[in-house]
């Protein structure tokens, strides 16, 4: 049985019921009030006639004249038959006696919807009993009417509020329809479909939460497929990192193992080995610093730039005059609010993709300041620098602006994306501009030390 169909079967039958017990009250009070004002009306009437006989009575003693049975049960005919026509049947009783009627006269009232009320006369003819009896089936013949409407009532207005209940009770779990429809669609793989439901009410509160709901698990469905896209991305452009320097080292290893190779060719195979050993191990580095960054959270504290560039320096100074290259340093704030290692690793991370897009005899330039109340630091080459499409997709996973030189220089394209994942951990932003030709330059906004409090 499905739910509306609960619906409507309760209320009609709470319905029903209630309107029957109500209108059973009513007409049971009803009868009540008519019983009492027609008990109230004949006690009325039964008195007026007592004092009526009781004064007839009282005058024809004052006469003089002795009231013999005959003349009382004149006296008391006289009475019943005047209200013999209005439907009022009476008698009268001397000591428990009936004496008016006679056992043969035939009474007034004969239905069998009577009210009798036996009353004393006063004294001094309280030997004296007068019954009044009035015929009251005209009011039992009206409760009969009354019961006969409603079963009729109940005859039509039984299938009337069937109908009217159904489209009521339809109309109002419309919304719990549409709700199942679009669940049903949503648990198919539609999480684009939405309930259309306007209204005001528990249902419309109840459809504007199960699409704020929908919404939200169709985000999440679009980022695990975006998740599991790059994950596909990562594992495809790894797989194809790790085979060029593995394909090389195969060769050279079986190059070494020959017999007939020179001292010469034994130096140059080993040193490339060694070159493509340190290339994977970096590699290998990088994407375990980027996996730790994802699921681990940041402590920040104060980082002293002097000291923060002089760790730089020491990392980068040798390799960066290998290559011709000066590295330039310059701070004009003394501290700023981050983890120091994490910073180090940026920095180093640009300085030596700066390396590799240099002319010898150019300068990188290491820079610390304030810009509107935060603290800046910033890498800076006059090297070869990106297109504007290039800029764009310079912090994805493996992507080499030039492929070729890269290679050349052992990088896999992870250096920018390292430095995001560090800028996010920092909650900073990060800043590239890069001119084709004229060179690239990568800021990270960090908080000041004095704008922090001491206990983070």
């Amino acid at each position: 049985m499905r739910f509306w169909h609960k619906i409507l079967l309760a209320v009609l039958v709470l319905f029903i019921a209630a309107l029957d017990v109500s209108v059973i009250m009513v007409m049971k009070k009803s009868w009540q009030l008519n019983m009492d004002s027609e008990t109230r009306r004949a006690a009325s009437e039964q008195l007026l006639i007592t004092n009526n006989i009781y004064e007839n009575l009282d005058s024809i003693r004052t006469r003089g004249l002795t009231l013999t049975p005959a003349l009382m049960v004149s006296v008391a005919k006289s009475y019943g038959e005047h209200y013999r026509k209005q439907g009022i049947g009476l008698e009268l009783r001397e000591d428990g006696q009936l004496i008016y009627p006679n056992q043969a006269g035939k009474s007034a009232v004969q239905d069998e919807h009577v009210m009798t009320l036996a009353m004393p006369l006063p004294a001094p003819y309280q030997h004296l009993e007068l019954t009044y009896k009035r015929d009251i089936s005209g009011l039992y013949a009206q409760q009969q009417e009354l019961n006969r409407f409603f079963v009729m009532i109940n005859w039509i207005v039984g299938p009337l509020l069937v109908l009217l209940l159904y489209l009521l009770i339809r109309h109002l779990t419309r919304p719990l329809k549409l709700l199942s429809e679009t669940t049903k669609t949503i648990a198919e793989g539609n999480y684009s479909n939405r309930v259309e439901l306007n209204s005001r009410d528990e249902f419309g509160e109840l459809a504007f939460n199960f699409n704020r709901m929908a919404a939200v698990v169709e985000q999440r469905m679009t980022d695990l497929a975006g998740m599991a896209e790059d994950k596909q991305r990562m594992v495809d452009n790894l797989a194809h990192e790790l085979r060029t320097p593995l394909t090389s080292m195969q060769g050279f290893a079986e190059l070494l193992s020959s017999a007939n190779i020179g001292q010469e060719d034994q130096v140059k195979a080993g040193h490339y080995i060694l070159t493509e050993t340190v290339r994977l191990k970096n590699l290998a580095f990088k994407l375990l610093d980027l996996s730790v960054l994802r699921h681990q959270p940041l402590v920040q504290a104060e980082v002293d730039v002097a000291a923060l560039f002089q760790e730089v320096a020491q990392t980068e100074l040798q390799k960066a005059a290998e290559h011709g290259l000066l590295l330039q340093m310059d701070s004009s704030i003394p501290a700023v609010w981050g983890d120091a290692d994490l910073l180090a690793s940026f920095l180093v991370n640009l300085i030596e993709n700066a390396i590799p897009a240099s002319q010898p005899g150019s300068i990188i330039r290491l820079l610390a300041f304030e810009q509107n109340g935060e603290g800046v630091l910033e890498v800076q080459d006059s090297g070869a620098g990106m297109t504007e499409e290039q800029s764009k997709r310079a912090f994805e996973p493996f992507y080499r602006a030039d492929p070729a030189r890269s290679r050349t220089y052992g990088n896999a394209g992870l250096g920018l994306s390292l430095c995001r994942q560090i800028a996010e951990a920092h909650e900073a932003r990060v800043e590239l501009h890069s001119v084709l030709g004229q060179g690239t330059s990568i800021r990270i906004f960090l908080q000041l030390h004095n704008n922090c409090p001491s206990t983070l």
